[in-house]
């Protein structure tokens, strides 16, 4: 059987997924990933790539703040977003 967490994770995911691609983008996961962002997400229309790592509600904004400002360079040097949702 599938840990819990991991299938909270994955829906969260796919549920993201499904709203960019509303929206139009491209967008990848990274199944299973233990790297730096789950989804990959590009918008043809505002011509930028976005970087998502998908945590849970209980991870806290201090949390988050730390993961972005680790991740910043990347929209410095590459025209880049990196959130963490």
């Amino acid at each position: 059987m599938t840990n819990k967490n991991y299938q909270k994770g994955r829906r969260k995911e796919y549920k993201l997924m499904k709203h960019f691609k509303e929206q139009g983008c491209l967008v990848s996961r990274s199944a299973g990933s233990h790297s730096f962002s789950d989804l990959v997400v590009i918008n043809p229309k505002l011509k930028t790539i976005t970087f998502i790592q998908c945590k849970p509600k209980n991870f806290s904004n201090s949390q988050k703040s730390k993961l972005e400002k680790e991740f910043a360079w990347l929209e410095d040097e590459f025209l880049v977003k990196y959130r963490v949702i």
